[in-house]
């Protein structure tokens, strides 16, 4: 299944803030705004996604209990149950900001890009590395060179990502750590709302990752 830029943008977008954002009334608004089940561009690819789009249209948890299993998974207090950051599991120390962190740190310096989060947090959270995704999607041209979607982080739209940057990006940074960091989710989260973040973040970057790959594969051929 092939997905266009314009969709999997938007997939990459809606993910970051469900990983990244506390289940606030603006977050939860999006997400009541959002038919799951009927506009998920990847609800059909697999059973497991499919449930999750209707545990997401049909979540009953209130805000308070929300933010109970959101503090428990991503902050604490003490260790999260679902650490975000790529460097626990990468990294034999399980420390934050470790040689991980800033490997991935200086992959964004070379491409001239500095990220400057409203929370003071490495650059290895995996809901900011969905919102550099997003943005990447965004700016990745088409054959003519011109943009086809708005910029998500409009401060780099100087930035040029390639369809090859965006596979680096998953290859080495996010994809080595981003399925056992969802499994965590998977096993750890008490609402559905959570538990549907799961299946969702793992089939979007694998199915993001097969299609980019065959399209740098049928460009170097």
């Amino acid at each position: 299944m092939s997905i266009n830029r314009i969709e999997l943008q938007a997939m990459a977008q809606i993910l970051h803030n469900l990983w990244f954002e506390p289940p606030g009334e603006e977050l939860l608004e999006m997400v009541a705004q959002i038919p799951f089940a009927e506009q998920w561009p990847l609800g059909d690819s697999a059973p497991d996604v499919m449930q999750a789009c209707r545990a997401l249209d049909n979540s009953d948890a209130n805000q308070a209990e929300l933010q109970m299993d959101y503090t428990r998974l991503f902050v604490g207090p003490g260790v999260p149950l679902c650490p975000p950051w790529g460097s626990v599991y990468l990294c034999d120390t399980g420390l934050l900001n470790d040689v991980s962190t800033q490997a991935l740190a200086q992959f964004y310096r070379d491409t001239g890009l500095e990220l400057d989060a409203t929370r003071n947090e490495p650059v290895d959270h995996l809901g900011l590395m969905l919102a550099v995704v997003a943005n990447a999607l965004a700016q990745n041209c088409d054959e003519a060179g011109q943009s086809t979607i708005p910029a998500f982080m409009d401060s780099y739209d100087d930035v040029a990502f390639s369809t090859a940057w965006i596979v680096r990006l998953l290859r080495e940074f996010l994809m080595p750590f981003a399925p056992q960091c969802i499994a965590l989710l998977a096993s750890k989260a008490k609402t559905d709302f959570y538990q549907a973040l799961a299946p969702l973040t793992l089939n979007y970057l694998q199915s993001l990752q097969a299609q980019l790959e065959t399209e740098l594969a049928d460009k170097q051929a």
